[in-house]
């Protein structure tokens, strides 16, 4: 998961650095898989509407991403060090 801001961030990064021809992958610093993100969202008490299931996927369920790659080679970290910060912050 990467909110929009930590998105942008990374794309102005990449770009100031003038990468070519390479794929960097955006995520922040603890790989979530989709299921516990939308439980994290669930516990949080900030949305009205508790999420219920997936009704269609792109891939597994449990899959998680790691770009520590990415930030090594780009010299990047994101504002938000997890997604459950991420739900924190949300008003």
């Amino acid at each position: 998961m990467l909110p929009h801001q930590d998105a942008a961030s990374l794309t102005v990064a990449i770009l100031k650095k003038k990468f070519r021809g390479q794929i960097f992958l955006g995520s922040d610093n603890h790989p979530l898989s989709r299921q516990e993100m939308m439980d994290l969202v669930n516990k949080s008490g900030k949305f009205n509407k508790k999420f219920d299931k997936f009704i269609g996927t792109d891939g597994p369920l449990g899959k998680r991403l790691n770009n520590t790659k990415t930030r090594q080679v780009v010299g990047w970290e994101p504002k938000y060090p997890s997604f459950a910060r991420f739900v924190e912050s949300i008003s």
